[in-house]
C-alpha cells in the first residue's frame, strides 16, 4: 500500500491523485475551519479505490452525501472549481481532469438536449 499524504490547497474541495510511489489527497484549506465537513470529505476520499479511476469511483461520487458541502461551496467561491471537468493546476503546472465531473457534464448535457428536442418535437 502506498502512503497517502494530505496537501492543503486554495481551490476545489478535495481530490485524490495517484503517483508512482504515493497518493495525495488535495483538500481545500478552508475545510479545516469546519471539522465535521473536513472529516466527512476525508472519509469520502479514502473510500476511493487505489489505482486507476474505476466505475466504482464514479458510483461512489454519485452516491456520496456530504452534509454541509453545498453551504461550504456557497460560502467559498474558490470551491466551485470542484465541478469543472478540466482546470489548470498551478502547482503541478498542468491541466487536471476529473472523470466523475466529465461524465456528469456529459449526462447533464445529454438530458438537456433530449428534453429540448422532445419539447421541440411536441410543440
Amino acid at each position: 500500500m502506498k502512503p497517502i499524504w494530505i496537501e492543503l490547497v486554495n481551490t476545489g474541495v478535495a481530490n485524490r491523485f495517484e503517483f508512482k510511489d504515493e497518493e495525495i489527497i488535495e483538500m481545500n484549506w478552508r475545510l479545516t475551519k469546519y471539522p465535521e465537513l473536513y472529516s466527512s470529505v476525508i472519509k469520502h476520499e479514502m473510500q476511493h479505490k487505489d489505482g486507476n479511476y474505476s466505475f466504482h469511483d464514479f458510483l461512489h461520487d454519485m452516491k456520496s452525501r456530504t452534509p454541509g458541502l453545498f453551504k461550504f461551496m456557497g460560502n467559498h467561491i474558490t470551491a466551485w472549481v470542484q465541478i469543472l471537468p478540466f482546470y489548470w493546476d498551478s502547482k503541478k503546472k498542468n491541466i487536471v481532469y476529473d472523470i466523475s465531473s466529465i461524465i456528469s457534464w456529459v449526462m447533464m448535457i445529454g438530458m438537456v438536449t433530449i428534453a429540448y428536442l422532445g419539447l421541440r418535437w411536441l410543440l
